[in-house]
């Protein structure tokens, strides 16, 4: 039974493989090393576990129920974990000073955050998402001298799959990037308006 469904079914397979109580399962998984508990694994068998199974939870059941991780993994609904990211970290960032370490932190904490978005989208119907309320972070229209007071565009903060679908606008059109003329520009008006004199 390789093509397990769910957590459940993965210990309703090794309650009946090992002729046991979910109680003893939780004695064998301690035995073998895994931290978890019969009480867990009792509330998940019945569906009453609401909190998300940590990855030793789940490397415990697959193991009790004589199957691959990645298939418990997937039960879980949950992707096959990689390797602990400690013991890639090069040699000496263990002496980082605290801020370095909070910034090493930050940084991996928004990108777990990120890739599991990212995942979220792609599991998710297109067609059900509804587009969130973009927040504006800077004024549509400006009145002072000189400047445009009716803008096409407002200035707008987009974030993940919106950012994707909201066209960017032309960059003339952007209030925050006026159109600047460059000196060949301006050299090229001026004499422009030189010629005219002369030909007037």
């Amino acid at each position: 039974m390789n093509n397990a469904e769910s957590l459940q079914s993965l210990l309703d397979q090794a309650v009946v493989k090992r002729k046991t109580s979910v109680r003893q399962l939780g004695f064998a998984a301690q035995d073998a090393g895994y931290k978890v508990v019969g009480t867990t694994l009792g509330h998940i068998r019945a569906g009453r576990y609401k909190s998300v199974p940590s990855a030793e939870t789940i490397r415990a059941i697959a193991w009790l129920a004589g199957v691959d991780e990645s298939v418990a993994f997937a039960a879980a609904g949950q992707p096959v974990p990689g390797p602990p990211l400690a013991d890639e970290l090069p040699p000496g960032a263990d002496n980082l000073s605290p801020k370095s370490r909070k910034a090493v932190v930050d940084m991996v904490r928004v990108l777990v955050d990120l890739e599991t978005g990212n995942n979220e989208q792609r599991t998710s119907d297109p067609q059900d998402a509804t587009p969130r309320t973009l927040r504006a972070v800077a004024p549509e229209g400006d009145s002072r001298p000189g400047q445009k007071t009716e803008l096409e565009y407002g200035i707008t903060e987009l974030h993940g799959e919106d950012a994707r679908i909201i066209p960017v606008p032309p960059r003339e059109k952007l209030a925050a990037h006026p159109k600047v003329k460059t000196r060949r520009e301006q050299l090229d008006e001026e004499t422009g308006e030189r010629d005219d004199h002369e030909k007037g």
